[in-house]
């Protein structure tokens, strides 16, 4: 006689591993949708990884999309806490790291983040005296902010203290470590500009 499903399931309760990970999930999946109730016109996929998100982090215009795999890192008690805030009608592709950790990140409107993207809104400091593992971010360069119109090719990587103006692109794979002008297009590690929109 087979036995049902769901009696089955009953039978993998005597591992506390998988219990303790199944309430996580649970808890992980209710968080995601309260953003959704909170942006009733947005898209949050459910496979977002959250780290050390709280509501007041959090700022979306309507029709805004965060893909599957994409992580958004607010940050932790160490390197501190940043802000997220996405304007109306952009599009975060999948598997993209976003991470605040003590520096503010702001996207315009109208921006499609491609695949695989890395933006990180402040990094260590660098004192030889010191492991970096130690070191508060840097107070100069903190934060990230993309205009309106900005279109981040697959792979692109923003460092901290970047501001990219309004219709600016990126070529894929490109590592941005100075300001874009508006209308720009930039590529390269690091980059630098190529061509202008017409």
């Amino acid at each position: 006689m087979k036995l049902p499903t769901w009696i089955k399931g009953l039978g993998l309760l005597r591992h506390a591993e998988l219990v303790r990970e199944l309430s996580q999930e649970c808890v992980r999946l209710a968080v995601i949708d309260g953003i959704r109730q909170a942006f009733p016109t947005c898209k949050v996929k459910s496979g977002v990884v959250l780290i050390g998100y709280s509501a007041e982090l959090l700022q979306m215009g309507s029709n805004v999309t965060v893909s599957e795999g994409t992580v958004l890192a607010f940050g932790d008690d160490q390197n501190g806490y940043g802000k997220l805030n996405i304007a109306n009608n952009t599009w975060l592709g999948q598997y993209n790291n976003i991470r605040m950790g003590g520096g503010d990140i702001a996207i315009g409107a109208g921006c499609l983040i491609s695949q695989f993207c890395t933006l990180v809104a402040s990094g260590h400091g660098t004192d030889r005296n010191l492991p970096i593992q130690n070191q508060a971010p840097p107070q100069d360069r903190r934060g990230i902010r993309l205009g309106d119109d900005v279109w981040l090719g697959a792979g692109v990587t923003i460092t901290p203290g970047v501001e990219i103006e309004t219709g600016a692109i990126i070529g894929a794979g490109s590592v941005v470590t100075k300001n874009v002008p508006e209308y720009e297009i930039w590529g390269g590690v690091p980059a630098k500009k190529i061509a202008d929109r017409r």
